[in-house]
């Protein structure tokens, strides 16, 4: 079984688990979209269910669609997101007692490891929480009178994977307004493409 197989797999194990805090740490690779598309479901589930979802992504979204989808889906599920240069270990921690992790990370097709036990689990759960940490200085406040309700609610259905037609129909704004809406939003952040429009009203917590 292949590093990004083993990962599917086990995550998929966390969906049938009573979980109340998630921790997870999504670089780029292994995250084919196998492991992106799994994360992305069980997001949304676990925030669903009502537990706490903390995710650190990769910064520069925009040269990765797939990957910036997948982020753009677990940002929409509700979870926290905060943006790094670079992420070096995948990990996903659940509450205290529970962890998949990269058997090696400097190894290709490693596969992955199930830990168990406060004391190994602490260790990963110790490394997010200083990592999240040191990333706050990097992340925009929260600022919500930044947008008006439009551009709020455009968003936040752009980010539920709504084409501007879609969007259209849920807020009774014509699908020209819809799209100058979207474009005056995307200026303001910087936002080269609508996914990384998403990711970044999310990490600033707009939306």
């Amino acid at each position: 079984m292949t590093d990004a197989e083993s990962l599917v797999t086990l995550l998929d194990t966390l969906r049938c688990r009573t979980v109340r805090e998630l921790r997870l740490a999504l670089p780029r690779r292994p995250c084919d979209r196998g492991v992106g598309e799994q994360a992305a479901l069980l997001s949304r589930e676990l925030v669903r269910r009502g537990a706490h979802v903390r995710v650190l992504h990769a910064e520069d979204v925009g040269s990765d669609p797939a990957y910036a989808e997948d982020t753009r889906r677990i940002a929409a599920s509700g979870a926290r997101m905060r943006a790094l240069p670079y992420l070096p270990v995948w990990m996903a921690v659940a509450d205290r007692d529970f962890a998949i992790v990269q058997s090696d990370p400097g190894v290709a097709d490693a596969g992955a490891t199930l830990l168990r036990g406060r004391t190994p689990v602490g260790v990963y759960r110790a490394l997010f929480d200083q990592v999240w940490a040191r990333s706050a200085g990097s992340a925009a406040p929260a600022d919500h009178d930044a947008l008006d309700e439009r551009e709020r609610e455009a968003l936040v259905l752009l980010a539920e994977g709504l084409t501007d037609e879609g969007i259209s129909r849920r807020t009774g704004l014509s699908v020209r307004t819809i799209r100058r809406t979207i474009a005056g939003v995307m200026t303001r952040m910087g936002a080269q493409s609508r996914f990384q429009a998403g990711v970044e009203a999310a990490r600033r917590q707009w939306i």
